[in-house]
């Protein structure tokens, strides 16, 4: 039987458009590897250089990925919300984060433990291509986003 976390996971990746059309398959199998996570305003999650321990799924919250930038402070890159991902890069062991995490909100999210979610693409290559597929998907969108918001910051 399935726990309650596995249940709302599932519920959730059924729900979201990323992942919504994965067979139902792939979906008890991130599910089952889900785990409930809760992060503070203002909270760090991880930092630029940390290796990755997780991908997550917000589930209620508000998180903003920010960087370095020479001759600003720090730059919002991206502000993720209910249904998004993050933490892409620890589906790759030997990639670190280039920028860092930090919850501006109280933030309840899904964490599919990067091992574990590792672990289940090697056993099912895939599910590794599907999950793949999306992140890569996901990461345009991202960098078409940072790119209209470098735009925005050269003009002014």
């Amino acid at each position: 039987m399935a726990s309650k976390t596995e249940l709302k996971a599932l519920t959730m990746l059924r729900s979201i458009e990323l992942t919504r059309d994965m067979e139902t398959k792939h979906l008890r199998k991130l599910a089952s590897i889900a785990q409930e996570t809760t992060f503070d305003r203002d909270q760090i999650i991880y930092r630029q250089g940390d290796k990755g321990k997780g991908l997550y799924l917000i589930q209620d919250g508000e998180i903003v990925i920010e960087m370095d930038i020479p001759g600003q402070s720090h730059v919002v890159l991206n502000k993720l919300r209910s249904g998004e991902f993050f933490g892409w890069s620890s589906l790759f062991p030997l990639e670190r984060k280039m920028a860092w995490t930090r919850a501006v909100q109280p933030t309840c999210a899904l964490v599919f433990e990067s091992r574990l979610l590792q672990d289940a693409c090697r056993l099912d290559h895939t599910l590794e291509f599907t999950i793949v597929r999306r992140a890569g998907r996901d990461m345009v969108e991202r960098i078409k986003s940072t790119r209209h918001l470098l735009g925005k910051m050269i003009e002014n």
